[in-house]
């Protein structure tokens, strides 16, 4: 984690939401994981490939027993004449010739081949097996595709929950000044006689509220920034702190045509899964269609006999050529069933895209009305907050003029203080809800 303690000392003063989306794009766990789903992927995908190539097999061989495992001797001849006579031979010529009365061999020896096998027709397995791993390196892009976009759109999330957060934390921060201010004036007007004890207490009774409504919003700051943090691969969130944003934000205005939602992840991870179906189809067939191999053998063999004086070594080697054809024979009535249950997941593979392509249609139409209707109420919170900082420079103006009470001026203050925040969470649930329509329109844009 040396990387994110080094990010941590970067960024300490004030995080961008551009900083952060980078910083998890380096450190989730969840996202390094679909990068390596890809990798598996890909190493799949070499694999099949080597399936075109022949198939080499080396084998080697060797023993030495303690015995000859092959050990006839003159004697051990069942036919009494044939055995004297040998007897006989033996007895004038075999000492001259060096020649034992016994014949031994394979108590040692060694011997290697090697085969290769070069498929030319499988029923077309091999072809529909690197499709499919080709299929599977783009759903596992696919599938990390997704996995960032959800992981990102969690990180902005937080993001804009922390700074939401902040920004309503220099609003009581701001309202909490002005009451000590306040508190102050009022203060020492009672002890000049010209305000009243209960003024006063007016004021205290505001400030701790105030003072509650803080201790509650650092708790929760507290608390988002530790999530952010998470989410973004740092080990601390105690420095954590967000850049100041700009409040101005431009509306998309278009909605796009209904096939929008076509190029989505999800739309063509659907579309896989149907061609996916297809090639599983094609290789069952395949397993019952004929197999057509080529081959090439070659092998050398060293064994030892002793019929001759120094002994007989039996070296040699030899090779062939061969073709091997595999016809499955009573295969065919459970292809058959097999084939039907493969035609059945391809049907239902096709429904669920059809069906995938309804949702998402309706999804970014609801997520485009979401984001409209968060900047319409973006639109009245702002006009809210406008007259509620009118009503308070008119109530700040009467109660020093002596038409006001403070009980009013308090509740001026309050009230645009409640209508600042107002509109703080509603800046922030528009960014949120852009961020996901744009989620969900981002190929064609």
């Amino acid at each position: 984690m040396v990387n994110c303690v080094i990010a941590l000392g970067c960024y300490a003063q004030a995080l961008t939401l551009d900083s952060c989306l980078a910083m998890a794009k380096r450190n989730n766990p969840d996202l390094r994981k679909a990068e390596l789903s890809v990798k598996r992927a890909e190493e799949v995908r070499m694999q099949a490939m080597t399936k075109y190539f022949p198939q080499v097999k080396g084998v080697a061989f060797g023993y030495h027993a303690l015995n000859p495992l092959v050990d006839i001797g003159v004697n051990d001849i069942g036919n009494a004449t044939v055995r004297d006579l040998l007897n006989v031979l033996y007895g004038n010529f075999g000492a001259a010739l060096g020649m034992p009365n016994t014949f031994s061999l394979l108590q040692h020896g060694y011997g290697a081949s090697v085969v290769a096998i070069q498929p030319v027709f499988v029923g077309g397995k091999i072809v529909a097996g690197n499709q499919l791993a080709k299929l599977g390196v783009e759903a596992a892009k696919l599938q990390a595709q997704m996995s960032e976009r959800d992981k990102l759109e969690e990180v902005e999330e937080s993001y804009w929950l922390v700074y939401g957060l902040q920004q309503k934390r220099k609003i009581i921060d701001d309202a909490n000044a002005l009451l000590d201010t306040t508190y102050q004036m009022v203060h020492s007007a009672v002890e000049a006689g010209l305000a009243l004890p209960y003024d006063l207490s007016q004021v205290e009774i505001k400030r701790d509220e105030v003072a509650r409504q803080l201790l509650q919003l650092q708790s929760g700051i507290r608390l988002a920034k530790r999530a952010l943090a998470l989410s973004i691969g740092l080990e601390s969130s105690d420095s954590l702190d967000l850049a100041e944003q700009e409040k101005s934000e431009e509306l998309i205005t278009e909605l796009l045509p209904n096939d929008s939602a076509a190029a989505t992840p999800e739309q063509q991870l659907l579309s896989l899964q149907v061609r996916a179906a297809e090639l599983e189809k094609r290789m069952v067939l395949a397993d019952a269609l004929p197999q057509i191999a080529l081959g090439a053998n070659y092998g050398y063999s060293h064994f030892q006999t002793n019929f001759l004086r120094d002994g007989i070594h039996n070296k040699n080697g030899n090779g062939a050529l061969f073709v091997t054809l595999n016809v499955p024979i009573t295969g065919w009535w459970e292809t058959t069933h097999k084939m039907r249950e493969k035609q059945y997941a391809i049907e239902q593979a096709k429904i669920d895209e059809e069906n995938l392509g309804t949702q998402l249609q309706l999804r970014t139409q609801q997520a485009y009305d979401q984001m409209n209707d968060a900047l319409a109420m973006v639109q009245l919170r702002q006009r809210a907050c406008d007259h509620a900082r009118e009503s308070h420079s008119h109530m700040q103006t009467n109660y020093e003029a002596g038409r006001a009470t403070i009980a009013e001026w308090l509740q001026a203050q309050m009230a645009l203080t409640q209508a600042e925040s107002d509109l703080t969470d509603a800046e922030i649930a528009y960014r949120v809800h852009k961020r996901r329509y744009k989620d969900l329109i981002r190929s064609e844009h």
